[in-house]
């Protein structure tokens, strides 16, 4: 795996386990995702839902709980495509 799948995997990790659930970090993972895997209509959809993070929520937004629900389901999808 290279730097940036390592810097996915890491900052993917972090986040599902609660450990580092800021904005700089869902944008980053944005990025990363979008970069990495363009065209993937999975990852598509939870970089559209990273756009739509907020830690704290709020209306039309999501929470860090949900979010980190649904990157751990991305986590294990990715986890296939190796």
């Amino acid at each position: 795996m290279d730097e940036i799948g390592l810097e996915l995997e890491a900052l993917l990790g972090r986040f599902v386990n609660g450990d580092d659930t800021r904005l700089a970090t869902a944008n980053r993972l944005e990025v990363l995702l979008s970069d990495l895997f363009p065209g993937d209509e999975v990852v598509n959809e939870r970089v559209g839902d990273l756009a739509q993070y907020r830690p704290g929520g709020g209306e039309f937004l999501l929470d860090a709980e949900e979010m980190r629900t649904r990157l751990d389901r991305l986590r294990r999808y990715l986890t296939l495509l190796r």
